[in-house]
């Protein structure tokens, strides 16, 4: 391939969103599953345990019997958390202001960073990047 055709090709790439939309999906996913379904913080770790006045009251409207915090009693951040587009970058987020609120307010309660990225989803980022860097120089 030619230095030309190389650029040319590099050139789509820059001009399109096509690996910040593989980028967001992917982490969407990953991140998304992690939260709301592991109960995970991005340091590794759980995000909290419920107390035990709280979890009776979960227990009454049938949620399940774990005390690990995963961020989903009333699904509203759940469906919220998505890709989003600040006008120029595509990235995760919260389209609705509360939620973006809570989000912060959850971090604080449990003094760790949540909506962060783990390194495994640091790592899959740069996997997918270059995939898509390779889809573009290999045709």
């Amino acid at each position: 391939m030619s230095l030309k055709s190389l650029i040319s090709r590099m050139n789509v790439l820059a001009k399109t969103n096509r690996m910040e939309k593989a980028v967001a999906v992917a982490m969407l996913q990953k991140t998304s599953e992690r939260i709301f379904t592991e109960g995970k913080a991005a340091d590794g770790g759980q995000i909290g345990t419920y107390s035990k006045a709280y979890l009776k009251l979960r227990l009454k409207k049938n949620y399940p019997k774990s005390n690990k915090v995963i961020l989903q009693s009333e699904k509203q951040m759940v469906h919220d958390w998505s890709v989003i587009s600040n006008g120029n970058t595509l990235g995760l987020g919260f389209k609705n202001k509360f939620n973006a609120n809570k989000s912060g307010w959850v971090e604080e309660t449990y003094n760790k960073p949540i909506f962060s990225h783990t390194k495994e989803e640091i790592d899959l980022i740069d996997k997918i990047i270059d995939q898509q860097v390779s889809k573009i120089i290999n045709g």
